[in-house]
């Protein structure tokens, strides 16, 4: 049995998602809560993932919650926080092997489900609050990732470029505040977020397996649908806007290399599978441009890559440099970008592009996860595409609508991150 996506309101601002594959011999049911930002209160809805997977009120401790996940032959739940539609999106997740597979005729998918909402609606509470002990544990835990992110020199890079590319948009900062904000979060706070994530964000249900997620589905209308709502938050994505003028920024950090960030806008493009194409050939694979020409011909980097954001209608360049090279590394990728908007793309290139795009999206069908997050990166579209649909436009793509899109591209914004001692 196979169905594409079966997708039903439950009730306001609630949707649930069924993606049913005989393929599989497990399921996955995610719930996805979608917020506006408000400033000074990341940190408070960024410690929320961490309470609310620790425990629930059936299972108070994170020793009983794993000994009931063992219960569940090896059942696993997950969470992710991350910025989309210019909305933070909070993620929970439950994976687990089909109730055909168990050896006593357990019914897994309706004990999980179930799992899933105690730990979401149902949280371990102290005077009509989080506990404050726990707070404190997963404050400390929260300082420790947003601190973390510096010891990563491409995160924190990427972190940094993207303040300063989206500077006053939603996606600029990061979602987990800074560690002042987190420094202020109690119990009391964390928990008032938590009631307004409850009652105004737009929900996204997926359920993704070789289950027809009946079960699932009456159990979520019927939890969520007791929730008190209010205004719904509208997920939309918004382009970013260019700058008038190229803006320059930069950190100096202790490291032996530099990174070089350059991020391309192009507010008013339409073309998302010429788009998709653009950013393959010139440095989204091996055969790229940034690759052949500037790391291996040139030898100015280290490594040079490209990534899209269709929603925000960008496209950044990231590479990995000695600190003299810098200006003949951002010199080298205009002159990439210049030849094709003038000469265009090779048919060899926009070939190759097809195919490694192509293959990437066949492995969409993968994993139930894959899948999953394949359809929800689509809920603000006017229709939901399959990978087959995807496929049939990339396939149509002509070298002329690659050349076309890269001539719509300027650049926005440069961020270096360099050594110290490098002047």
């Amino acid at each position: 049995m196979f169905e594409i996506l079966d997708r039903k309101q439950l009730s306001d601002g609630i949707f649930f998602s069924r993606i049913t594959d005989g393929r599989f011999k497990t399921n996955r049911i995610s719930i996805t809560f979608y917020t506006d930002f408000s400033n000074g209160t990341r940190s408070d809805y960024a410690i929320i993932p961490y309470i609310l997977t620790d425990s629930c009120r059936k299972y108070p401790n994170l020793t009983r919650l794993t000994e009931k996940y063992s219960d569940l032959y090896g059942a696993s739940l997950s969470d992710n926080l991350g910025c989309e539609f210019d909305s933070r999106s909070m993620t929970f997740s439950i994976s687990f092997i089909d109730d055909r597979y168990t050896l006593y005729g357990e019914k897994l998918e309706q004990e999980c489900c179930g799992l899933l909402l105690d730990c979401i609606l149902d949280p371990k509470l102290e005077n009509g609050a989080f506990e404050p002990a726990q707070v404190d544990i997963m404050r400390q835990e929260l300082i420790d990732a947003i601190m973390s992110v510096k010891g990563d020199k491409r995160l924190f890079a990427a972190q940094q470029g993207g303040k300063a590319a989206y500077m006053g948009e939603p996606c600029g900062l990061p979602v987990n505040g800074t560690v002042e904000e987190a420094k202020a979060v109690t119990a009391q706070s964390a928990y008032a977020a938590y009631l307004n994530m409850l009652e105004h964000a737009h929900i996204e249900i997926f359920a993704a397996g070789c289950s027809d997620f009946a079960q699932s589905e009456a159990l979520m209308s019927e939890r969520l649908g007791g929730l008190k709502r209010g205004e719904i938050v509208a997920p939309a994505a918004k382009p970013s806007p260019l700058k008038e003028d190229v803006f320059r920024t930069g950190d100096k950090i202790k490291m032996q290399q530099a990174i070089l960030r350059m991020y391309f806008k192009a507010p008013q493009i339409n073309d998302r599978f010429a788009s998709v194409l653009l950013t393959q050939i010139l440095g989204g694979m091996t055969t790229s441009r940034f690759f052949t020409n500037i790391r291996e011909k040139q030898s100015l980097c280290y490594y040079c890559a490209s990534a899209s954001s269709r929603f925000k209608k960008t496209l950044t360049v990231y590479a990995g440099v000695d600190p003299a090279n810098i200006a003949k590394t951002e010199r080298a990728v205009m002159s990439e970008f210049m030849n094709i908007s003038m000469m265009g793309v090779t048919g060899e290139e926009l070939e190759h592009a097809k195919l490694d795009a192509i293959e990437s999206v066949r492995g969409v069908y993968d994993s139930a996860a894959a899948i999953s997050m394949w359809y929800s990166t689509q809920i603000t579209d006017p229709e939901f595409i399959t990978p087959e649909q995807f496929i049939e436009n990339i396939q149509q793509v002509t070298a002329d609508r690659v050349m076309k899109v890269c001539r719509m591209y300027c650049l926005d914004t440069v961020y270096t991150l360099t050594p110290e001692e490098a002047k």
